[in-house]
């Protein structure tokens, strides 16, 4: 009784360290193994796809091709889209590509099951006050070594500034006898 409770208790255990995010991409990766295999199979309605015109400036002319089959997929808006097919015809690249419900739904329950966890931990008192003396008081006391600073055309320029040397703040002087007697 007491080994099969063990197991128990050490498999949620593990399963929260990081064995949900394991679950995560196991599903993930089926879902779109299916999706992938629909694609390839053209067993999917064209009501369901979205076609983008995106202008190209190329220095060379394009000899037209037709749609190809191209892999990759993309994120916008919370909404994930999956590549279906892309042609190059003139000056415009004409993507066509498919919304994935399915990793939509699997990102929403993940979120919320990371929600759901994180608002569990946040809730105990000694929690909360860790918390708190992360924010307040280790940020006053690591300092940053080195700061970056971008220019908006790409360039960088490091600024760093030294640490305060310790032995300013608390010198320690060595005494090699007693003081003497007044």
């Amino acid at each position: 009784m007491k080994k099969g409770l063990s197991i128990l208790l050490l498999t949620l255990f593990l399963f929260n360290v990081g064995g949900y995010y394991i679950v995560y991409w196991a599903v993930r990766f089926q879902t779109d193994q299916q999706l992938t295999e629909r694609l390839d199979a053209d067993l999917y309605d064209l009501s369901e796809t979205i076609e983008l015109k995106i202008p190209v400036a190329l220095p060379y002319p394009i000899q037209p091709q037709g749609f190809q089959r191209v892999e990759g997929r993309f994120e916008h808006n919370g909404e994930f889209f999956k590549l279906i097919k892309h042609k190059l015809h003139n000056d415009t690249l004409y993507v066509v590509c498919i919304r994935d419900v399915e990793t939509r739904h699997l990102v929403r329950t993940m979120n919320e099951y990371v929600q759901l966890t994180q608002g569990l931990l946040q809730s105990s008192p000694a929690q909360k006050a860790l918390h708190f003396l992360s924010k307040l008081v280790v940020k006053d006391f690591c300092a940053q070594d080195d700061i970056h600073l971008v220019h908006q055309y790409g360039f960088t320029i490091s600024m760093v500034f030294p640490d305060i040397a310790e032995d300013f703040l608390q010198p320690i002087i060595p005494v090699h006898g007693p003081p003497p007697r007044a």
